[in-house]
């Protein structure tokens, strides 16, 4: 309080000192106040010099309307001619050309009136209106003398001018009217007005004279103490108070100070707020897409996030398919849907080439991306943030709204969290996947390795589920490789795979099982079923080498099912042998383990030279 009085206190002066310049102040006040009565006085001198412009305009109007009436009056006449004189046509067209004169003149005079700004838009309009009115009179009437009939093809075009003239002629009278009103009330009110103040200025200043040093304390210690109260509530939690400040004085300037200091800490506070918001709206989407171990997971997790955002905000997630060339949508907005942008790769995407997200408050401002245009909702805005991982964009986020009303900061900023989140988890998971598929995969045939095939063992044998195990070798597969070249070997064993894949039903495997050789799992099967299947590969293999692009091979196969034992291990011995037995019998063939008798005929076709399929085969196989 202290402070605030030191800082009203005048330079050297004393109380007494400013008691006497406030007398001084009030013996000036009737100074004052008879100049505001002569101020009022003048205030009525220019209301009613704009009553009088106005109702001078207001005439013109008035004339012009009469004119225009004659107008048409004419038009009419001159259209009804066909029975009248010539010279009777000749003064109805002297009328029209005279009429229109006028009405131009009047049109022009009102031009030249300095009118409030509504009446001169109005007078504008009423303006161009006429200009069309005239013109299809200046048309109609002339051709009217000429030829009624062929003047009837004009009226409804003049009809429709002199309607929305007349409409807008009682505008222009409604407006004229109004201000008219108001010039009158605004021309009573001055001179009232002045009269007041005439009549009590004197019994004013004495009043004023006696109270206004207790008013100025009074009001001086009431000022300083809202001050204080707003003050101590700011300092107690309640930021969204503030002084209503009006005086230009110390007083004021504390006021404002105080405001201002508020007003600070209201945007530092939302600053923090909204860090806190994005910040926990990151850490909860980060540790929610921590859970989500394929795409598919994490498209569920990215489409709720979508929906916290905005509840009613279209959005969607555009990724590049295995070309990187295409894009296409993964997953959208739960409840808005997608916006449907039609971008079809990653670098058309003007945010994916910035690699920043780009805003527009409206696509059809020159600026917008043209792929906004044209959507069946009309205009929108939209926000579009790159998806990228490791500096590889892999596809945008797209969200849209209201033309105009574009996202709000703490949307645009928690979309851009996602689109960060959403490019590194799915990055993540595909890198995960693509590495697993190579450590399970064979480089060469595309086929799962050996230890696929053995994790595909344990599998079955976990669920309890019988299986046939079937062993492929290639037959003189090195005999190939050193006649041929390495190249005709492994395309070779790359034919055998694609072979193997197009013999097996749907949860059967077929893997390469090292070198030449490969094996096949057969769920739910047993050496019988082993046996088909393997009398299908060499039909199919058959076929498939008609077409002479390599030299010819067989195949020789040995089969074991979980009947003779449920052991991996054994499987494979059993099945070994019964592929070594099929190699003795003479090769292109498949031997059930244990069912071999040495010397016993086994059916098969002629062995590699030259291919000719075994057509009951193929014919069984299909």
């Amino acid at each position: 309080m202290s402070t605030v009085l030191n800082a009203l206190r005048l330079p050297r002066w004393s109380v007494g000192a400013r008691l006497l310049l406030i007398n001084g102040l009030l013996m000036a006040a009737l100074v004052v106040v008879t100049v505001i009565a002569w101020r009022a006085l003048d205030d009525q001198s220019r209301a009613m010099t704009e009553l009088a412009l106005i109702s001078k305009a207001a005439r013109y109007h008035k004339d012009a309307d009469t004119v225009h009436a004659n107008l048409r009056a004419d038009v009419n006449a001159a259209l009804a001619s066909g029975t009248l004189s010539a010279d009777e046509r000749s003064g109805i067209a002297a009328s029209v050309a005279e009429n229109a004169r006028d009405f131009r003149r009047d049109l022009l005079a009102l031009e030249h009136f300095e009118l409030p700004p509504d009446l001169v838009e109005i007078e504008t309009k009423v303006h161009t209106l006429a200009d069309t009115f005239l013109a299809q009179a200046m048309e109609t009437a002339p051709l009217a003398l000429r030829d009624p009939k062929a003047a009837e093809a004009l009226m409804p075009a003049f009809r429709e001018a002199g309607e929305a003239l007349d409409a807008g002629m009682l505008r222009q009278t409604a407006a004229f009217t109004a201000h008219i009103t108001q010039a009158t009330a605004d021309a009573a009110n001055a001179e009232a007005s002045a009269k007041r103040w005439l009549m009590s200025a004197g019994a004013l200043t004495g009043v004023v004279g006696t109270m206004l040093v207790a008013w100025l304390s009074r009001s001086i210690r009431r000022s300083l103490r809202r001050v204080r109260d707003v003050a101590v509530s700011i300092s107690e939690g309640n930021l969204g108070l503030r002084n209503d400040v009006v005086s230009h004085d110390e007083v004021g300037e504390l006021g404002r100070a105080i405001n201002a200091m508020a007003d600070r800490l209201n945007e530092v506070i939302g600053r923090l707020r909204a860090d806190a918001d994005r910040d926990a709206f990151g850490t909860q989407l980060v540790e929610a897409l921590e859970m989500a171990d394929s795409e598919e997971e994490a498209y569920r997790v990215l489409a709720r996030a979508m929906k916290l955002i905005s509840t009613d905000m279209p959005t969607e997630l555009l990724l590049a398919d295995s070309s990187r060339a295409h894009l296409e949508r993964a997953t959208q907005h739960p409840d808005a849907g997608a916006p449907g942008c039609d971008v079809e790769s990653p670098f058309s995407c003007m945010a994916v080439r910035r690699g920043n997200p780009v805003v527009f408050a409206d696509s059809e401002a020159l600026n917008a991306c043209s792929r906004l245009r044209g959507r069946p909702c009309g205009a929108v805005s939209a926000v579009c943030v790159p998806v990228s991982f490791m500096g590889r964009a892999l596809g945008v986020l797209h969200a849209s709204g209201p033309a105009g009303k574009p996202p709000t900061s703490r949307q645009v900023a928690q979309l851009t969290t996602l689109g960060m989140q959403a490019g590194a988890r799915i990055g993540t998971v595909r890198a995960f996947h693509s590495t697993q598929r190579r450590a399970t995969t064979d480089s060469l045939t595309g086929l799962p390795n050996r230890g696929r095939a053995e994790e595909q063992v344990r599998g079955l044998n976990a669920e309890g589920k019988a299986f046939a195990l079937v062993l492929a070798d290639l037959d003189h597969f090195k005999r190939l490789n050193d006649s041929r070249g390495h190249e005709a070997g492994d395309q070779a064993l790359r034919i055998f795979a694609e072979t193997l894949q197009l013999s097996l039903r749907d949860g059967d495997m077929a893997a390469r099982w090292g070198g030449e050789e490969f094996i096949l799992i057969l769920a739910r099967s047993g050496a019988v079923d082993g046996r088909e299947v393997a009398d299908r590969v060499r039909a199919k293999l058959a076929e498939r080498l008609l077409a002479g692009s390599i030299p010819t091979f067989t195949a020789s196969f040995g089969i074991a099912d979980t009947t003779m034992s449920p052991r991996l291990e054994e499987l494979l011995r059993l099945a070994d042998e019964a592929l070594y037995c099929a190699k003795e019998a003479g090769r292109d063939c498949a031997v059930i383990a244990g069912q071999y008798v040495p010397g016993a005929p086994i059916t098969r076709r002629p062995v590699e030279h030259p291919a000719a399929p075994d057509l009951s085969l193929i014919a069984r196989a299909d």
